[in-house]
């Protein structure tokens, strides 16, 4: 029942827009609980959880059928910590061979305060890899005292080329798909979509930590990675440089391009043959404007566009339907089962 009505709810998104798809949108599911490998929530005056949505409210999370096994125990053992300061931001996170992080996002005097406490950070330390702040510095005890010093990239998520894992370095802070075993449908469905079209040729916008880049890549002949992050980047850099050598035999060849893309990069998207994009809850904005002022022979072939929110995805493929792409395949991935939540992957070709 609740893919039947995904499916509508994805259908009214593109009515609304007059968009239409007459083949039949694939259904992918990697079961219908315990995915999420990754929380984040707030604790405020001994509740954690997640605000209401008519108020500021925080309702108290214990217990959580879309967390994982592993997930739910650390979840567990965190909730028994005494917190000294009154609001925090908090990502729990467990990794491929399931070793445990948290990021604390605290304001600069509330850090301060767990720094000299130390006991709590002491006892975290025990149990998990922690990080703090927006910049993931990581606590060090020196003997007297805590310091923080740099950001320090580990395998915290997983993605897929061919038939193998490969490990992704970023932080526990950095942004990956919530599930590693919804991932890994996310990963087969773009090399299968890709693996008909030989020496395909792809530019990539915001490629974060190689997510989707290397699934890519396994079946392109190369492949630009477009990102603005820096860290993002440090991990993508780190993940290619100690790629097995069995699979980078087999894969195409990665250019890295760090910085603005919309200003830097050459705008000649006729030397691509697929846009390659998963875009934040505000869709593709002015990422693409350059490809309204091309002929429409010079607009690459093939768009594969990726979205966990159906809204700004209509709004963004009816640019690209006057632009002269329709869609050519449609996959739904029931990646928050028990929600109204989904995630959508849209291969658009060039009339």
């Amino acid at each position: 029942m609740q893919i039947k009505r995904k499916l509508n709810d994805l259908e009214g998104h593109l009515q609304a827009f007059q968009l239409s798809f007459h083949g039949n949108t694939q259904i992918l599911s990697a079961g219908h609980e315990g995915l999420r490998d990754r929380l984040d929530f707030t604790w405020q005056e001994g509740r954690f959880g997640l605000f209401e949505k008519t108020s500021r409210n925080i309702v108290d999370i214990t217990l959580c059928s879309q967390l994982s096994p592993e997930l739910q125990v650390w979840l567990n053992e965190f909730r028994n910590i005494k917190w000294p300061v009154q609001k925090a931001s908090i990502r729990l996170r467990v990794g491929p061979q399931e070793q445990r992080g948290v990021w604390l996002d605290l304001a600069n005097i509330d850090i301060k305060t767990l720094l000299d406490e130390q006991s709590i950070l002491r006892s975290l330390q025990e149990k998990a890899f922690v990080e703090m702040g927006q910049r993931r510095k990581v606590p060090e005890w020196t003997g007297p005292a805590y310091k923080l010093r740099d950001p320090e990239l580990n395998v915290w998520f997983q993605t897929w080329m061919h038939d193998e894992a490969v490990n992704l370095f970023c932080h526990v802070a950095s942004f990956t798909q919530p599930s590693l075993k919804a991932n890994k449908l996310i990963s087969e469905q773009i090399q299968e979509w890709l693996k008909n079209h030989s020496g395909i040729r792809v530019i990539e916008f915001g490629s974060g930590i190689g997510n989707l880049t290397f699934p890519a890549l396994a079946v392109a002949e190369s492949l630009t990675a477009c990102e603005v992050d820096r860290l993002s980047l440090d991990g993508l850099q780190k993940t290619w440089e100690t790629l097995p050598q069995n699979i980078k035999r087999k894969s195409g060849e990665l250019k890295i391009h760090a910085g603005d893309f919309q200003k830097k990069i050459t705008q000649d998207f006729s030397e691509f043959d697929l846009i390659l994009a998963n875009p934040p809850r505000s869709g593709l904005m002015g990422f693409i404007d350059s490809l309204e002022s091309l002929q429409e022979s010079q607009r690459p072939p093939y768009f594969l566009y990726m979205s966990c929110f159906p809204e700004s995805m209509a709004k963004d493929l009816s640019r690209l339907k006057q632009w002269g792409y329709e869609i050519a395949e449609m996959s739904l991935l029931d990646q928050f089962p028990q929600t109204q939540h989904y995630e959508v992957l849209t291969l658009l070709q060039r009339k």
